[in-house]
């Protein structure tokens, strides 16, 4: 069911992992999302500046190819990237392999145009994603690396700064709730329906900053729309659209956005799933008519 009334889609989960090389596949890209309606894509961005191209191999999940700075300092290409696109890319820093001190880092990125954080709780091995643990990468205690990010969210509330952060909301659920106890205006998207949608819910019911999205869900809401049908139905203003697509892979966006049209929403959970949750999670005006 395709509503011609859904007059926007903003995907709030991609990435970059670009390169100078791929710009001109990136803008004939971008020109087709135009054409399908999307009119904006939130960005991830890798800002290391100490790690080498081992290391950061192992802060990326697999299945992610990098084309770009093999070291993964993508600020200077995605900015460029962001000025050609006319509006449509909105960058986030990515805290990762971020160093320094958070607050001044942040601050010298939120002057240099970054619109918001992505962060990954990454306290220690086995995590979701199979990567290195922040503590040892950095030499960093786990307690530490709590302060650390802390002080990260600290400053997104403080600022009024959407956060991305890919937290196992099951496994983690305590400092989940503990975020939320302790930065309650702080807008947050735990993607991938926070890696388990029963402990999610709790999330939801605690706070009404919190939104998730359906960022590489797909395999799973086609083995089982009828659930995640009936989940965006109980919680309409939650799920976001999002992708985590590469900027030169708009294929995917495109696949993402047939998935939520094959669910059959009404045009009010379409709109909000496409327009309406995006915005209110990035602090964008509402859409007027």
């Amino acid at each position: 069911m395709e509503h011609p009334l859904t007059r926007e889609i903003i995907d709030v989960h991609c990435h970059s992992l670009a390169g100078p090389q791929q710009e001109q596949l990136i803008a004939s890209g971008l020109a087709k999302l135009r054409q399908a309606g999307v009119s904006r894509q939130v960005v991830m961005c890798l800002v290391n500046t100490r790690f080498t191209a081992e290391e950061m191999a192992g802060l990326i999940p697999a299945g992610f190819d990098n084309c770009g700075d093999p070291r993964c300092y993508e600020v200077d290409t995605l900015l460029r990237l962001v000025q050609q696109s006319e509006g449509m890319l909105l960058p986030m820093v990515d805290t990762r392999c971020m160093t320094g001190n958070p607050t001044e880092r942040l601050q010298e990125y939120l002057a240099r145009g970054f619109k918001g954080i992505k962060g990954l709780y990454l306290a220690e091995a086995g995590n979701d994603l199979k990567l290195s643990s922040i503590p040892e990468l950095f030499g960093i205690t786990p307690r530490e690396f709590h302060d650390r990010e802390w002080e990260i969210f600290g400053f997104a509330e403080a600022n009024e700064l959407p956060v991305l952060y890919h937290m196992d909301v099951n496994r983690y659920q305590d400092v989940a709730l503990a975020i939320l106890r302790d930065f309650p205006r702080l807008r947050i998207n735990f993607p991938h329906f926070g890696i388990s949608r029963k402990a999610i819910r709790k999330l939801f019911d605690s706070s009404s900053n919190v939104y998730t999205d359906i960022a590489y869900m797909r395999p799973h809401i086609v083995k089982d729309p009828q659930s995640y049908k009936d989940f965006i139905q109980h919680y309409p203003d939650r799920v976001c659209f999002g992708t985590d697509a590469l900027l030169y892979q708009p294929e995917i966006v495109l696949q993402y956005i047939d998935l939520v049209r094959s669910l059959q929403l009404t045009e009010d959970l379409e709109t909000g799933v496409f327009s309406t949750n995006p915005r209110n999670y990035l602090g964008l005006p509402a859409v007027t008519h």
